[in-house]
């Protein structure tokens, strides 16, 4: 979590990348060497889905439903899932977009998957559906023509993207044809506080619902979206096409240049700083304001946990790195050390990331956001908080030349999440 304090060398093999220390306040020169994960092709991961989170997740999504997190609630401010999302983009701004849409993608093809193992009522429901799209009835077998795809908008998986705060969708039946559809999304949550940032950046909608176009089709045809359009490139709005098939170009629309990335990076440090300096918004929109629902957030951060060690490293190596940076600009801002880790936590409970405390060398946070998403996929029963950890050591070794590791995690069946500062 402290690479940033010394002077490192990365050499990199087809196998393995080497970590020569040089110089570090901390470490004799030595040199570590670690096995390299293969990216991955046809990727299918382990889903191992926890049946209570599920239920709780899809109470949560009800008009007056049962809140997931029974004190911060069930939407986080949209600033902190893209300030995560783009800090892992920096460590592999090539490897990590394309995780992230095929994960998005699969996690969006598990309507049946899912519903299997929610609860009675929503069972009886859709199989009485399902059932009926057999016979042609209510849900088209396919999404093929214009007609069956404006049917397919009524579906709840449209519905939640106005519940989840995401954006206002809507179906361009105008310019769509056969087997090539067109959505535009205004407000999107990807994009609010990158405009004319010079690309695409939409992550969550495009590869999430062409998942979910075919995990309702009854012969489950592999659908995949790009976007069109979008504020990040100076539109008023974003479009995306979708189609059933392969998309010429996708994979090398997804990758991103690093120079893009860093100035993606250098806005939002700006935008934080703003924030934490002058008490200027961090982001907001017209008609959904700056809060997205928990879903949105594990889809903007990934499913790490699900796609091996390369990705967590991504995202342990950005968010030390953005730690690092507002701590440093914070104290060169003239801010005493306390006041700058203060100002910090102030933050992260106005985006509701969850209840951090500090006392003495323990940090604490209540019902941390990012322990939803592998609460919810897996049974996995160790601290998981791969970006939040990273931002906090980053942040304590910039202000107090210290570092922080987490002992407890909710995902581990602890009450709540919990650091030592060491």
């Amino acid at each position: 979590m402290s690479v940033s304090d010394g002077i490192m060398r990365i050499e990199k093999s087809k196998s393995s990348i080497a970590l020569d220390v040089i110089k570090h306040p901390g470490l004799e020169p030595m040199s570590i060497e670690f096995p390299l994960e293969p990216k991955h092709n046809e990727f299918k991961p382990e889903v191992d889905y926890n049946r209570d989170v599920l239920a709780q997740f899809f109470k949560s999504f009800r008009e007056g439903g049962i809140s997931m997190r029974k004190e911060t609630g069930d939407y986080v401010n949209l600033f902190w899932p893209n300030l995560a999302h783009w800090s892992g983009m920096l460590w592999d701004p090539r490897g990590f977009p394309k995780m992230i849409y095929k994960l998005n993608r699969y996690e969006g093809s598990q309507t049946k998957e899912v519903i299997s193992l929610s609860p009675w009522k929503m069972r009886l429901g859709a199989g009485l559906l399902f059932a009926l799209q057999k016979i042609g009835l209510f849900i088209p077998k396919n999404f093929s023509e214009v007609k069956d795809m404006k049917v397919a908008k009524k579906l709840p998986h449209l519905k939640n993207i106005a519940r989840e705060r995401s954006g206002i969708i809507e179906y361009r039946d105008d310019i769509s044809k056969t087997d090539e559809h067109y959505f535009r999304v205004y407000e999107n949550s990807d994009c609010c506080g990158f405009e004319n940032i010079g690309c695409a950046v939409a992550s969550h909608i495009p590869p999430m619902l062409a998942g979910n176009f075919k995990g309702i089709e009854q012969d489950g045809r592999e659908w995949n979206s790009v976007e069109t359009k979008c504020v990040g490139l100076g539109d008023p709005y974003c479009e995306f096409k979708f189609i059933p098939g392969e998309i010429e170009d996708l994979e090398a629309s997804l990758e991103k240049d690093i120079s893009v990335i860093e100035k993606i990076h250098e806005r939002l440090i700006k935008q934080l700083k703003g924030f934490l300096l002058e008490g200027k918004p961090l982001v907001n929109r017209n008609k959904l304001g700056s809060d997205v629902h928990l879903h949105v957030v594990m889809h903007a951060m990934g499913f790490p946990h699900l796609a091996g060690e390369r990705y967590r490293m991504a995202q342990r190596m950005g968010g030390a790195r953005t730690g690092r940076e507002i701590g440093e600009r914070l104290i060169n801002s003239g801010l005493d050390e306390d006041e700058a880790i203060k100002r910090v936590f102030d933050f992260m409970n106005y985006c509701k990331v969850g209840k951090i405390t500090r006392k003495d060398k323990t940090i604490r946070i209540k019902e941390n956001c990012e322990c939803i998403r592998t609460k919810l996929y897996t049974r996995i029963k160790e601290p998981c908080c791969y970006f939040t950890s990273a931002f906090l050591s980053g942040l304590f070794s910039a202000v107090k030349k210290k570092r922080v590791i987490e002992t407890k995690c909710t995902v581990a069946g602890d009450p709540y999440c919990e650091w030592e500062i060491i």
